[in-house]
């Protein structure tokens, strides 16, 4: 090796040591399970690498969970990840049973499901499907191929928090031409939620119609998202630098707000205990 290439060598050396280090975090540490529970869901085909992007911009913007990336897909089949309805179905399933296991195994902890593009309707439908009494934090939906007018309040009512949906009118590529042919991955008519967001369900009720105000975020693309990595593309909302900046404060705000109702729990237990068990000093 040349004294050139010991000196290229010695940089990199420095720079990693500098950054705490070159190599990936162990996301599936045992540790990181006791913090919090993230699953990302790539889009149909599961050919992209969207879902390290957002692993590792949630780690940059200090989400210290476990982070799984789920292998849902019909090994790169696009097509059929995109239109195989009751498979779809099924798999999103597996994940519900996981999100389960996970809650009973780790009371309290936040849990949060991000999918891209036909990712969005497993993320959707494993919310639906959460058993009685179990539910997630939050979903963040990116390019989303759901039917815009898909109805969101079963999975609603399985979120403690927001179903956040980031979407862009300048992906006409994929949502408009590719989806348009292939169909939405909820089989329904209309057009798909990532180009515009989401819309009422025709007929919604009362009910729903307060769960929408409640829970739904829109995020639509703007040209300042550029700065983040987002060109308004298919994958843009994937990119590290945006998902630092725009996801992972939704997933620490809910560790937050676990850890404030735990602190508010924790003090009102105390203050109905009896005075005995509270250290009373009268106590003989």
């Amino acid at each position: 090796m040349t004294s050139r290439m010991w000196a290229v060598v010695a940089v990199v050396s420095a720079a990693c040591l500098g950054l705490g280090g070159c190599a990936e975090p162990n996301y599936t540490a045992p540790e990181r399970y006791g913090n919090g529970l993230v699953l990302v869901f790539d889009g149909a085909g599961g050919i992209t690498r969207a879902p390290v992007q957002i692993r590792r911009g949630l780690h940059e913007g200090g989400v210290d969970h476990a982070i799984e990336i789920v292998d849902w897909t019909a090994g790169h089949n696009v097509l059929e990840d995109q239109t195989n309805l009751e498979r779809n179905r099924g798999v999103a399933r597996q994940s519900s049973d996981r999100i389960a296991r996970y809650v009973a195994e780790h009371p309290g902890r936040p849990v949060h499901l991000i999918g891209i593009s036909a990712g969005t309707g497993i993320v959707v439908f494993a919310a639906e499907q959460l058993p009685a009494g179990v539910k997630v934090d939050g979903l963040v939906l990116m390019a989303s191929s759901l039917t815009n007018t898909y109805n969101l309040a079963p999975a609603m009512n399985r979120v403690r928090n927001d179903i956040t949906n980031f979407s862009s009118v300048a992906d006409v590529g994929v949502l408009g031409v590719g989806v348009g042919l292939a169909g939405t991955v909820d089989r329904g008519s209309g057009v798909a939620a990532g180009l515009y967001g989401f819309r009422l369900p025709e007929d919604a009720s009362a009910q729903v119609r307060a769960l929408y105000q409640e829970k739904l975020v829109e995020v639509p693309w703007t040209a300042t998202h550029v700065i983040f990595g987002h060109m308004g593309d298919h994958l843009g909302a994937s990119s590290s630098g945006f998902v630092k900046r725009f996801v992972a404060p939704i997933v620490l705000d809910a560790s937050r707000l676990r850890a404030g109702e735990e602190a508010a729990a924790g003090a009102a237990a105390k203050t109905d205990m009896p005075r005995t068990q509270q250290g009373d000093s009268s106590k003989p």
